[in-house]
This record gives structure tokens, C-alpha cells and sequence, in this order.
């Protein structure tokens, strides 16, 4: 068995795993293939294992341009939950927070006819994902995506 097979079996074995970054796009990379990665890990397909990957980048994204204003001296928390039944990702930080409240999705057919750049993030994450939460806690709000499993 190669090295990458046994992390990878106590990684799952452990329940989570936790990464935090600086607020700069240029470690989108590192979250998103850490997401890809977990997804395959616990039995997605690679379809599904990228439409996660893609959710990961689109809700830190968000974080980064809009909840810190690209503040490069910020952080993001993203937190791999395993279970049997699902992969749970929890993104935290301490910049303006979305709550479930606020969240309207764009209506794809508007945005076909007026295409214009971004804005489509949520709407991804939507489909994307099994569920997604805007939580509050204090002074940090958090992102959580469910993707069920089986």
C-alpha cells in the first residue's frame, strides 16, 4: 500500500481534518484539491468529487473577495468532517458573514439572457452540494456544504 493510501485511511479513520489559509486566491488551489481528494476518498465519483471541488472554490472565493474585501492579513478555516452517511465542509471566518436569510439565487435564465462576469457562486453551491448553511457564531460565520454519500 502506498504512503498517500495510508494518510489517506487515517485521515478518514479520524473523522476530520481541519486546513487553515491566508485570504489570498492564490491558495484556492491547495483547498480545492484537498476537497477533490476527501471527496474521492469516501466514495464520490470523479464527477461529483469535482462539482465539489468546484462548490469549495466558488464558497472560499466568496470569503475571500466579500466577506474580508480581499484583506490578504485575513484567514479561512476549513474544517473535513467524515461520516458513513456524508462529507461535511465547514468554511469559517471572522469577516462579514452571510446568513440563510440573505441568500437569493439567481434565476439561470435571466443570467443567460444579461451574462455578465461572476455571480453565479451560490447558485453552484446549490446544485452542486446536498445542502448549504449560513451559520453565525459570535464574531465568526461559517459556510457548511453536505454532500451525502450512497
Amino acid at each position: 500500500m502506498r504512503m498517500g493510501n495510508k494518510l489517506t485511511r487515517k485521515i478518514l479513520e479520524s473523522g476530520s481534518l481541519r486546513l487553515v489559509i491566508p485570504s489570498q486566491t492564490r491558495y484556492l488551489n491547495l483547498v480545492t484539491n484537498l476537497a477533490k481528494r476527501a471527496s474521492v476518498a469516501v466514495g464520490l465519483d470523479d464527477s461529483d468529487a469535482a462539482k465539489v471541488s468546484i462548490a469549495v472554490d466558488e464558497a472560499v472565493t466568496n470569503i475571500i473577495l466579500h466577506a474580508y474585501q480581499s484583506d490578504p492579513e485575513k484567514s479561512v478555516e476549513m474544517e473535513l468532517q467524515f461520516s458513513p452517511k456524508a462529507l461535511e465542509i465547514h468554511l469559517l471566518h471572522s469577516g462579514n458573514g452571510l446568513r440563510d436569510d440573505q441568500v437569493r439565487l439567481p434565476d439561470p435564465s435571466e443570467y443567460v439572457r444579461h451574462p455578465r462576469k461572476g455571480g453565479l457562486g451560490l447558485l453552484l453551491m446549490s446544485r452542486f452540494m446536498d445542502e448549504v448553511r449560513f451559520l453565525e457564531n459570535g464574531d465568526r460565520s461559517e459556510c457548511c456544504m453536505i454532500k451525502h454519500l450512497g
